[in-house]
């Protein structure tokens, strides 16, 4: 088991009481505050405090208010949740004009707790502020405490180009202003004092940063708040000060792009796939970046590295899908898998090679499908799709093998090449194929992975002389594995205490590592699915959790002796393991989809099946005008 060393042992829970009466009353509070959530007996101690039945939809977003009384929480139901921490009543309950899922809810900083910032699927950044009081007494009905139209003041910024909005921030000593990053590439910072709302498509107004590709991440440093983290789709993490983005003009790349201050790619020397952060988060004393990625593990950065040249990382190419070491394996068989089918998340999830026929139906709303049928016709499709020229190679020569007489091969074959041309053009060229990885949040598949770039064998030189690609990540302080992390476009990671990481992940468990050991020294079952969402409270060794359970789950070291299961958590870790390589290669289809493919799958058949019993026609007539073509002579 991990020792303490002699300072962590100085402020132990122990030593912090003891000290307690020494001290002065607000430094004795504040490290009797740190020790607790820096002990790992609190840490396995950690149990549901109570459960808060307050949304009718997967809650994607929680968090606490400063000094931790309140909670706020969003959903796909569409409504902002504020609670009262302490008795778990409802304080209001507001319904937003979010039409997709809220990803990202916040108190505003010095609002009396009274207003809320938020943003959603569809890209919508909401301001809201509440002219009313929380209620205090226990509501006897649900309409008991909606806020109506009335009692709040909505200011609505829908100048998000297109796509998702994943995050939003208050700017603690800007309490009227806010950033926003999305899919479009853009962080935009708004002020209330200047604008009370913006509905323009192409608004170049409040951009703040122009990013190359997607922002799906960003944090907001506790102590320097001109100092901002974001993460992009292109597995990149940029840092900024505010202060040197007058606007983005004065400094961009040529493709348009605000410079950073530097960058940290992915530690790895190429990528076959992009890696979309999930969570970005500034430590304490803003030294380290902890780094979430879906599909990957989780990072600690260590800031004080000078970092890379972004022009010089977008230049060497090392951060493109297309490029791959010689020595990778070829890419898996994607498999299919059906928009809202979630069987391999939650505690009861197995990887499709350990599936048997008796798994029972835990949490689904209808029985699924018996193991390994969608994957069997996911290989099906996805051979015919990758070797159509093949198959009809195989089909001309065993035509001609049967028959002496030389036939136009052009004749025979042009029916099921044109056949498939069109079917498989249109399987592919469908709008709704075409946005699959955007709308299930799972990464796009490559289809040109397989060619090997062997120009880049060598490393590439940058404008600064930097080497690409990077061969020494000696900015990664630690690396947190054994979580999942692929299912959902949101997964929160943070830090408890000083010498803890927290983790949702899509086997429905929290991950607890040690922060210098990067071991796992805690799992906690907190939903049926998948946990979205780990918030620790601002001072006390309290937690939220969320997920795709229609609640939010409180939790605090309750239970009588710590408890931690390293067999359990083994075996955990490795289906894990399995199942995140399985999930890299399958792609989330709408049903509506997978009925256009297996109907074009058919018409394929039908085409085919008619375009032989021409060629055999064909072969027959050929065959019989051979045979009379003697007595003709005569």
């Amino acid at each position: 088991m991990y020792k303490k060393t002699a300072a962590q042992l100085r402020h132990s829970v122990h030593q912090s009481i003891e000290n307690y009466p020494y001290n002065e009353a607000s430094s004795a509070q504040a490290t009797l505050q740190a020790s607790c959530k820096n002990s790992l007996n609190f840490v396995q101690r950690l149990d549901i405090l109570q459960t808060l039945y307050v949304h009718n939809g997967c809650v994607n977003t929680v968090n606490w208010n400063a000094s931790g009384t309140h909670i706020v929480s969003g959903s796909d139901d569409n409504h902002l949740v504020i609670t009262e921490a302490k008795s778990g009543r409802v304080a209001l309950k507001s319904k937003t004009q979010h039409k997709r899922h809220i990803f990202s809810a916040r108190f505003m900083p010095h609002s009396n707790d009274q207003a809320v910032v938020s943003c959603s699927g569809e890209g919508l950044v909401i301001h809201t502020e509440f002219q009313i009081p929380y209620s205090s007494e226990k509501c006897t009905k649900t309409t008991d405490y909606i806020v109506g139209e009335d009692s709040r003041i909505v200011n609505v910024f829908d100048c998000h180009t297109f796509g998702s909005t994943f995050d939003v921030l208050p700017i603690p000593d800007a309490p009227r202003s806010f950033l926003s990053c999305g899919e479009d590439a853009t962080v935009r910072c708004f002020d209330l004092r200047q604008s009370s709302s913006c509905s323009k498509s192409m608004c170049q107004k409040h951009i703040l940063i122009m990013a190359p590709c997607a922002v799906t991440a960003m944090d907001v440093a506790p102590f320097n708040h001109n100092n901002v983290a974001i993460g992009c789709s292109d597995s990149i993490i940029r840092l900024y000060d505010r202060r040197m983005l007058a606007n983005t003009g004065s400094a961009s790349l040529s493709s348009g792009s605000t410079i950073p201050i530097k960058a940290f790619p992915i530690p790895m020397e190429y990528t076959r796939r992009h890696y979309r952060p999930t969570c970005v988060k500034f430590n304490v004393n803003e030294s380290e970046l902890l780094v979430s990625y879906s599909m990957e593990q989780i990072y600690l950065f260590d800031l004080k590295h000078p970092g890379y040249n972004d022009a010089g990382l977008l230049k060497s190419g090392c951060y493109t899908p297309k490029m791959r070491r010689e020595d990778d394996p070829d890419p898996q068989m994607p498999r299919l898998r059906f928009r809202g089918d979630w069987s391999d998340t939650g505690p009861n999830s197995q990887a499709i090679a350990e599936q048997g026929f008796n798994r029972p139906n835990v949490g689904q709303a209808r029985p699924p499908l018996e193991p390994g049928v969608l994957s069997r016709l996911s290989d099906e499709i996805f051979r015919m799709l990758n070797s159509p020229s093949r198959q009809m190679r195989q089909t001309s020569q065993a035509t001609e093998s049967n028959t002496d007489t030389t036939l136009n091969r052009n004749s025979n074959s042009s029916l099921p090449i044109r056949a498939q041309n069109t079917i498989y053009g249109n399987m592919i060229n469908e709008s709704d194929v075409a946005n699959i990885s955007v709308k299930s949040g799972c990464l796009e598949i490559t289809e040109d992975a397989k060619d090997t770039q062997n120009e880049n064998k060598d490393a590439i030189t940058a404008g600064d002389g930097e080497r690409f690609p990077i061969r020494n990540f000696n900015y990664v302080k630690m690396a947190f594995s054994g979580h999942r992390n692929s299912r959902t476009m949101v997964k929160g990671a943070c830090f408890w205490g000083d010498d803890f990481i927290m983790s949702g992940s899509d086997c429905g468990h929290i991950f607890v590592w040690n922060r210098q050991t990067g071991k796992v020294v805690k799992t906690l079952l907190a939903d049926n699915r998948v946990v979205n969402r780990v918030q620790p409270h601002p001072t006390l060794p309290y937690l939220l959790s969320s997920g795709i359970d229609y609640n939010v789950k409180v939790w605090a070291p309750i239970a009588s002796d710590p408890h931690f299961d390293e067999a359990e958590t083994a075996g955990l870790i490795k289906s894990n393991e399995i199942m995140l390589v399985e999930t890299r290669d399958t792609i989330t289809v709408p049903a509506q989809i997978m009925i256009r493919i297996l109907a074009s799958l058919h018409q394929y058949r039908r085409l085919m099946h008619e375009a032989g019993s021409e060629a055999r026609s064909r072969q027959e007539g050929l065959s019989g005008n051979g045979a009379e073509s003697p007595n003709s002579d005569i």
